[in-house]
């Protein structure tokens, strides 16, 4: 329903077409991440469903962060932007900013396992000779 409405009031975005390829860009991206982790779960990868849901729910955070359009609000008497002129940036700044704090918030956990897989595995209870024996057999 937040992928449909958001395509369709891109139509009248206040930003022109700057505001309206953020909108394009970040919704289509959220919703090849909800359709991503769906098929994963239909395939019952629930590691990597987690991992696009995550994704899909920092993309859609996007829309908080836009308070950044405060700032520009507050400045415009310097600025001397209008409305028009600061939400299509303000859109782009607001959901970049989730992204890539997302992205990398992601990496860094794989990135974790990665390099101490002893603290992944007593997570679940598993030592590493259970591990090495569950793996051989």
């Amino acid at each position: 329903m937040t992928g449909a409405t958001a395509y369709a009031m891109s139509f009248h975005a206040i930003g022109g077409w700057v505001e309206r390829s953020a909108v394009l860009v970040f919704n289509t991206w959220f919703l090849l991440s909800l359709g991503r982790a769906y098929l994963l779960g239909l395939r019952g990868e629930a590691a990597r469903e987690r991992e696009w849901v995550t994704r899909a729910v920092g993309i859609l955070l996007g829309i908080a962060t836009r308070p950044v359009m405060g700032v520009f609000f507050a400045t415009s008497g310097r600025t001397h932007l209008g409305p028009n002129q600061f939400f299509g940036m303000a859109f782009w700044i607001g959901f970049s900013i989730n992204a890539v704090v997302t992205e990398l918030w992601l990496q860094s956990r794989r990135r974790a396992k990665l390099h101490k897989p002893e603290l992944y595995f007593e997570r679940f209870a598993l030592s590493r000779s259970e591990h090495n024996l569950n793996v051989r057999s």
